[in-house]
């Protein structure tokens, strides 16, 4: 059978999604021609690597101008509609969908020998009565894959179709005047139509509208339709595990596809995401041919040997590079190094900006890198015990002695930063909440304006952050580039004791959205010390007055001027913010 597939692709951040590669992959097989019609821009990778991958023969490069509909009407005349009757059938398809979650070979073969159906497709609509909520509509199929036989190819109806296609701008009109238009006009010039799940007669008193596609999508799976909408993951997020543990199940599509996918258009810390981003176990790789530094930051001295033994772990070759605050400690520093046959350069950075500040000023040398490892000798002066030991002993199990196997998952091109799982402090204690989270907001979107990020988010919005505790990460370089391009001074950290909503503090919080605004994910390392969820239940859900939200021991924070300070920054930032919103309501009352 000769068919061709006419096969519309967008990105709002002009990249090619990893499922798109996957679908094309499956599909290409089936057709003797693929256009590939792109409604945004893609970088030159991604064009070329589509191309070696011989996944399309036709390539348009266009305007979201009409949507879908206008850029299947562009490729139909690109092709031509005198060759488009050579063709025994021409199928139009986008990318808003996940699969195939199974071979779709048989559904073309089947509908091909059944002379009953001139046009075909996966899921339909209802017909539906104009009210308040809906223009009113009848019976049709979804337009995101519908295959036409050349019955309908060759007929008068097809060509005037889609030659009358508007480039409308507003999507609702392209949904009112073609999405539901496409199969009565079939219908209507005497054609026949099937999908693989009729939805007519199904019971959709359970749901606000009768869409099984967008707000079914358990129905779909039991259906076997071989594709799932994205919308449908995205509007059903409080069963999405769920989903995706189906999906595994009843097919072998790959469900990382899915939260690459997701991670990229969406926050990459949603709940049904964070389920799935733990490290993986992976067979060991080489890592001869990368490059791998290692930062560490000392502080305390008499913590160096501990991270040198642990650095044993590693079986890679890696540059040691070591910041300390002072010549003195670097001399200690040294005397340790030559004791255990160790070699590092060292460098005083001086004692602004903890960890972090000494990190990014090893711009020049870290931008070589493949791979980095940043870590520093963690304690905690307010109870060193149970926050700093027990905190950096198992961030050093989660992110030093596994970094083989961190650094072989790094081998998928799109991770690009890996952080521990939360220590067992702050699941016992209620130290990070939503009430403190807030106030380090403001600054964490100052810096997200700095950075000149072009991703669109507001901290403010967010009740608490994924993060880094301690800053233990290991990362590609391009993917925190922002943070270093910044080149941050000393002149740019306020001097210790360090106040509690910090410049230091945001950016602790920003390493994860920094890397999704770069397009890379990342992934958490499993803290392997067991704690039923019961504890995250009890204690997130104590009343608020039982206790102080956050815990502050003002003794090492600036004593009586540091606990004014916190008294003070905390109400004006908060007036701060409510005379900015007043002023918002004012000018958009204005406005209107």
């Amino acid at each position: 059978m000769k068919r061709l597939l006419l096969y519309v692709h967008f990105n709002k951040y002009n990249h090619i999604s990893s499922h798109v590669y996957y679908q094309l992959t499956k599909m290409r097989p089936l057709f003797s021609k693929v256009v590939f019609i792109s409604n945004s821009s893609i970088n030159e990778q991604d064009y070329h690597k589509i191309v070696e991958l011989r996944l399309m023969d036709q390539f348009i490069q266009r305007e979201n101008i009409g949507f879908d509909f206008a850029a299947w009407r562009d490729g139909m005349t690109a092709v031509g509609f005198e060759e488009l009757a050579t063709y025994d059938s021409v199928t139009i398809m986008n990318d808003t969908c996940f699969g195939p979650l199974w071979d779709i070979k048989d559904y073309y073969l089947e509908y091909e020998s059944d002379d009953s159906v001139d046009f075909w497709g996966l899921t339909n609509n209802r017909a539906t009565s104009k009210s308040r909520y809906t223009q009113g509509f009848r019976e049709h199929i979804q337009s995101y894959f519908i295959t036409f036989k050349k019955s309908v190819i060759v007929s008068p109806e097809f060509k005037n179709f889609w030659e009358n296609i508007k480039n409308y701008t507003n999507v609702q009109d392209v949904i009112d005047n073609y999405e539901t238009q496409v199969t009565t006009k079939f219908l209507d010039a005497g054609f026949k139509y099937k999908v693989i799940f009729n939805t007519v007669n199904e019971d959709a008193s359970h749901m606000l509208h009768a869409d099984f596609s967008f707000y079914h999508p358990t129905a779909i799976l039991s259906h076997r339709v071989p594709f799932i909408k994205v919308k449908a993951i995205d509007n059903n997020q409080h069963i999405t595990p769920y989903l995706l543990d189906e999906i595994t199940k009843q097919s072998d599509y790959p469900v990382d596809l899915i939260i690459s996918h997701m991670s990229e258009i969406n926050f990459p810390d949603f709940k049904y995401l964070l389920a799935r981003k733990y490290i993986k176990e992976v067979p060991a790789v080489s890592l001869a041919d990368k490059k791998i530094a290692v930062h560490l930051h000392v502080f305390y001295v008499d913590l160096l040997e501990d991270f040198l033994n642990a650095f044993e772990n590693f079986h890679f070759s890696y540059d040691l590079y070591i910041t300390t605050d002072s010549e003195t400690k670097q001399q200690e520093i040294k005397s340790i190094l030559d004791e255990n046959d160790k070699n590092a350069r060292i460098f005083v950075t001086g004692n602004i900006g903890r960890d972090i500040l000494p990190m990014l000023k090893l711009k020049e040398y870290l931008s070589d890198y493949d791979y980095i490892g940043h870590f520093h000798t963690k304690k905690s002066k307010e109870a060193d015990f149970w926050a700093g030991e027990s905190w950096r002993n198992e961030l050093i199990d989660m992110l030093i002695k596994p970094a083989d196997n961190i650094l072989a998952n790094f081998e998928n091109d799109k991770l690009g930063l890996v952080i521990a799982d939360i220590p067992t402090f702050f699941r016992f204690n209620k130290i990070v909440d939503a009430w403190n989270e807030h106030l380090i907001a403001p600054e964490m979107n100052n810096l997200w304006e700095k950075m000149g990020m072009t991703k669109t988010i507001d901290f403010n919005n967010f009740h608490t952050f994924v993060m880094s505790y301690g800053t233990f990460v290991w990362f590609k370089y391009d993917a925190l580039k922002p943070l270093f391009d910044l080149e941050l001074t000393d002149e740019d950290v306020p001097a210790e004791p360090l106040p509690q909503n910090s410049i230091l503090h945001a950016i602790e919080r920003l390493l994860v959205y920094i890397t999704w605004n770069e397009h890379y994910d990342f992934r958490i390392s499993k803290n392997q010390v067991s704690i039923t969820p019961f504890v995250d239940n009890k204690l997130y859900n104590e009343r608020g007055d039982s206790a102080p939200h956050t815990y502050v021991d003002f003794t090492y924070m600036g004593g009586i001027k540091g606990a004014f300070k916190y008294i003070f920054v905390g109400p004006a930032r908060a007036m701060k913010y409510i005379v900015k919103r007043i002023l918002e309501k004012m000018t958009h009352d204005r406005k209107g």
